[in-house]
């Protein structure tokens, strides 16, 4: 391999992480509007209590375990069995309607118009 498409196959990989980096930091902003939107009535900072990093080409969303268990209908007990509960939908709905998102975008968004843009950008 000459050392021309070397630098070509850098190229084009340094694109893609830019392109996956970018998109990662787009949805997870995404999930913490739509997160913030949903929990808008409630006014305690119970819910500020989140956060969200891209690193590596992964996105990292942290939260309380209080938040997930939030998004239940039931929970179980011991001594109580299984006990239905209002649940608010601030998890799974959210989290996974934006991993398709995520998905879709990776597999299919990284075109060559793509890889053109963050070159004009780069320079």
């Amino acid at each position: 391999m000459s050392l021309l498409q070397k630098r070509k196959d850098n190229a084009k990989a340094i694109a893609e992480g830019k392109f996956i980096e970018i998109t990662l930091k787009n949805e997870g902003q995404e999930i913490n509007q739509a997160i913030d939107k949903a929990m808008s009535s409630f006014r305690s900072a119970f819910w500020r209590d989140k956060g969200m990093t891209v690193r590596s080409n992964t996105l990292e969303y942290r939260h309380k375990k209080q938040h997930r268990f939030n998004d239940m209908k039931t929970r179980t007990s011991k001594s109580k069995g299984t006990i239905r509960k209002k649940r608010n939908i601030i998890h799974n709905k959210i989290i996974y309607g934006h991993l398709n998102n995520i998905a879709r975008e990776l597999s299919f968004g990284f075109t060559d118009a793509v890889v053109a843009e963050l070159k004009k950008i780069e320079e």
